[in-house]
C-alpha cells in the first residue's frame, strides 16, 4: 500500500525486489530439517526385521466399528501390511498371524521387530512368543520420529487414507485397507 502511494506520511524502508513476508510467515512456513542418517547400515534380508507401529484413534470409527490402525513394515523391501483394530488390544493376535504367516508362506524367519516401546507390543504373552520364536526386541524412544521413522512416515499417510475413508458416506467396512 505504501508503494502504491494509498497511505501517505509514513516511512517505511522498502526492499527491491518484490514483496516482503513478516518474521511469524516465515517461521509459519518453516519445516523441521532432516535428521542426519545415522541409521544401522547393514542391510537386512526381507522379513528379518519388521517395524510395528499403530496409529489412532481416528476422529471417526468406521461402520466396522474399527478405531486404530496397526502397520507392519518390513525393512528390507519396504513391504506393508495394515490391520484395523477396534481396540489397541487386538493387536497381539494380528502380529501374531503376520509373523507366523511370513514364516510359513515365506520360508523366511523373522529376526527382529522393532517398536516404540508401546504396552500393546510388549505384554507378557507377546514376549514370550518372541523368545519361542527367537525374535529379538528393538525399541526406539516414543514419539521420535527420527528413531522409528520407517513406521511413522507410513502411518501418516495411512491414517489420512484411512480418515478419508472413514469419512466416506459409502465406506460400510475398515477391511479396505488391508
Amino acid at each position: 500500500m505504501i508503494a502504491t502511494n494509498m497511505i501517505k506520511d509514513v516511512r517505511v524502508p522498502l526492499k527491491s525486489g518484490g514483496a516482503t513476508t513478516c518474521r511469524g510467515c516465515q517461521q509459519g512456513k518453516m519445516v523441521q530439517k532432516p535428521f542426519p542418517s545415522n541409521r544401522d547400515k547393514r542391510s537386512y534380508d526381507t522379513f528379518e526385521l519388521l517395524h510395528l507401529d499403530i496409529c489412532g484413534p481416528m476422529e471417526k470409527d468406521s461402520l466396522g466399528g474399527s478405531k486404530y490402525l496397526l502397520l507392519i513394515i518390513d525393512e528390507a523391501s519396504g513391504c506393508m501390511k495394515g490391520f484395523c483394530l477396534r481396540v489397541k488390544s487386538e493387536s497381539e493376535d494380528y502380529i501374531r498371524k503376520y509373523i507366523t504367516m511370513v514364516q510359513t508362506q515365506f520360508c523366511k524367519k523373522v529376526k527382529f521387530v522393532r517398536h516404540d516401546g508401546a504396552r500393546e507390543f510388549a505384554t507378557n504373552s507377546l514376549q514370550l512368543f518372541y523368545e519361542d520364536e527367537g525374535i529379538e526386541q528393538q525399541t526406539t524412544v516414543p514419539y521420535a520420529h527420527q528413531n522409528n521413522g520407517t513406521a511413522i512416515a507410513p502411518s501418516g499417510l495411512s491414517s489420512r487414507s484411512a480418515a478419508a475413508c472413514f469419512t466416506m458416506p459409502s465406506w460400510t467396512s475398515a477391511s479396505g485397507l488391508n
